[in-house]
Order: structure tokens, then sequence, then C-alpha cells
């Protein structure tokens, strides 16, 4: 509750350090073995994870333990479940599906952490919300198993070993296949820029809620949490705003809305003086807003703005992954993408951490936005002096 950035930037660290590791091995595996096997099989590990918890007592060790398992888990079955999109929905379908999906896994998440926890722990205790997650996952592993589309031919395990022997360079040609793609490169490194820019604004949302707003760091959540709104529009609004442009288009102007919103993060306090002072027709004196509703209002909607373009820019993403590389290279496409980002953030946040403490969160916010846009020009420059193949994305969506 001390609003400290460098405790946040400590915490998100070591989350992100240890499950940054595994993106390789997942990868390959999930392109290599049948999509359907493997998210049924870490299903059902979650299952025997979710029964330790019911029988770990309150072990914080092991609840500890437990919980970076789980973190582990969703390496595999994170890059999994995009490179299964494109052989259970046709092309054309590839936003409204991707859009469902993360709605889907916005709702479980906010039903996750703010419905059922408080609900359980306030009436029957955590083991019996242990056991109905144990039931849920197990469900989940039928369901997967149940897919027919997911499946494919013969899997030797020989086979499968061998490319795990050979891993880097399984993954390099995963990552040459990418790079050959101007558009579905950059649809990677911007998804990559917003997560990372995500995080940092994690990290220093401590010390801009006691600096910037001067509230209660508890208080906090009660400002960021219509940003919610932002991302629930977004995933409505995507597949409307993909038919007036292309999807590559449609990342570069969320990725512009993005960074200006944290510069107008940045900017919180000069915003706020103008709506202060803003007074249509004399009806008030003073204006509308003190101080600190006016600071409130304008992180409100910058941060909601963020949300939206945040999004927007994971949808259209991974539908440009889906639509133009094959598919036998997108699990290991979207593992990259997980470890670019865990390893990418690491910097910034504990950069930013400690710099807020020195200079303030104003300037980091700021900071933030340089370098996005700095980033992402330099990706830009970089993929667009490589030759390109001819465009040629349909044929290369082939089935495993």
């Amino acid at each position: 509750g001390s609003g400290s950035s460098i405790k946040s930037a400590l915490f998100i660290t070591a989350y992100l350090l240890p499950t940054a590791t595994l993106g390789t091995i997942s990868g390959v595996l999930v392109d290599r073995l049948p999509k359907n096997l493997v998210l049924t099989f870490v299903n059902l590990i979650r299952v025997g994870l979710m029964l330790g918890l019911l029988m770990a007592g309150t072990s914080l060790p092991v609840v500890y333990g437990i919980a970076l398992l789980l973190a582990i888990t969703s390496q595999v079955a994170s890059p999994a479940e995009s490179a299964a999109v494109p052989q259970v929905v046709r092309t054309d379908q590839l936003t409204m599906a991707n859009s469902t999906n993360n709605f889907g896994g916005l709702v479980s998440q906010v039903i996750g952490f703010a419905v059922l926890p408080p609900l359980f722990l306030n009436t029957v205790g955590p083991r019996p919300l242990f056991f109905i997650a144990a039931v849920m996952f197990g469900a989940s592993a039928g369901f997967f198993l149940l897919i027919r589309s997911l499946r494919t031919g013969p899997v030797t395990m020989a086979s499968t070993a061998n490319a795990v022997r050979n891993i880097r360079a399984q993954f390099a040609e995963g990552w040459e296949r990418l790079s050959a793609d101007t558009a579905a490169y950059m649809g990677v490194i911007i998804m990559v820029l917003a997560s990372t820019a995500s995080l940092v604004a994690v990290t220093l949302m401590p010390r801009f809620a006691t600096d910037t707003l001067d509230i209660p760091v508890r208080n906090a959540i009660f400002v960021f949490l219509p940003a919610a709104l932002g991302v629930v529009v977004g995933l409505r609004l995507v597949q409307l705003l993909e038919r007036w442009m292309p999807k590559a288009w449609l990342l570069g102007v969320a990725f512009a809305l993005l960074a200006a919103s944290f510069g107008g993060l940045s900017l919180t306090v000069p915003f706020a003086e103008m709506l202060e002072d803003l007074n249509p027709l004399g009806a008030f004196n003073p204006g509308p807003f003190g101080e600190t509703t006016a600071r409130i209002v304008v992180t409100i909607c910058f941060s909601a703005m963020a949300a939206f373009s945040i999004s927007v820019i994971g949808v259209a993403s991974r539908s440009l992954v889906n639509e133009r590389l094959p598919l036998e290279v997108q699990g290991r496409v979207f593992a990259a993408q997980v470890v670019l980002t865990n390893l990418a953030s690491i910097p910034p946040i504990l950069l930013a951490g400690f710099l807020s403490e020195v200079f303030g969160v104003a300037p980091m916010m700021f900071l933030t936005m340089v370098i996005l846009v700095a980033a992402a020009g330099w990706s830009l420059a970089r993929a667009m002096s490589r030759p390109q193949p001819l465009d040629n994305a349909e044929t290369h969506r082939t089935t495993v």
C-alpha cells in the first residue's frame, strides 16, 4: 500500500522470468503434436494442480509452487489456443473468432478474480472453489479432446523428440517464416510492444495513484476499473473496424492511439488543470471539477483509450498471423511472442520502477511513449529493408 513502483517492478519480473524460458519448447510441441492432445494434457495437469491446492491447506511454499506451475502451463496453452483457431473456423471468421476468444478470456478473468473468490472465501471457504476449478479444467480437457478438426495424422514420438532436440533450429525456422512476411511480423512486434507497455503501466500504477492522483493505492482499482469498458468496446468493434481498413492499417492506427494515450497520461496534470478551468456558460464558480476529480477523469479517459487500443491490437495481430503464416509454424510464432513479451518487458519494467522513484511517474510515461514509437519505427524500417517474397498468404495456410 506504500505506492512503491520498485516493489511492483520486482514482483512482475519475478513472475515473468521463469515462465519465459519455456516458450521455445512449448512452441515446438504445439507445432509437432495434435493441438487437441496438447490442450487436453495441459488441462489435465491443471486438474492435478487444483487437487494439489485442495490438499495443500495453508502451506504457503506449496501454494506458491503450484501458482508457478499454473503459470508455466499457460506458456503451452496460450500458443496452442492461438494456433488452433484457423483449424476450427474459416478465414473470413478469424477476426470474429479471436475477438470472441479474447472476450471469453476477459469474462472468465473477471469471474475468476473478482466474483468467485470473494463469494467462496466469505461463505464456504477456498477448498470448494479449488474443487470446482478442477472440475471445470477436467471438462475443458474433455471438450478439447472431442474437437476433431484439431486432430492430425499419425505422430511418432521419434520425430517429436528429434524436433525438441533441434529446438533452436526449429524455433529459428518459425521466426524466419515470420520475418518473411512484413505484415505478420509487424503484427507480432506491435503486440509485444503493446503488452510491454501495459506491464510498464501496471508497474507505475501505485506511484501514479499516490503522486499524480493523490489517492491511496487501495482505491486505485476504482479509477482504473472503467478501463475494462475500453477492452469490451475494442473487442466488440474490431470486426467492424476491420471492414473499413486492412488489418495491418488497423494495427498501425491502434498502436498510434496507444502511444497517444500514454502521452496523455504523462500530461494528466496539465490536462486536469484545463478541465478545472472549463466553465461552460459560467454555470459554475469555480469550475465543475476539483483538482483530484479532474485528474481522475483525465486518467479514466486515457486509460480506457489505452485498453481499447490494446484489445484491438491483440485481435488484429493474432488474426494476421492466423491468415498469413503456415499452420505448422504458428505455434512457434505465438510462443515466440510470449517469450519476447516476457523478456523484452523485464528491462523497461525494472527501469521504469527505479527511475520513477527518482524522476516521477509522468516522465516515465512520456519516455514509454517515445520508446514505443522508436521501437516500432525501427522494427518497420528493418522489416522493409529485407527482400520480401510475393504476397501469397492463402497458399501458405496449410493444414498440419
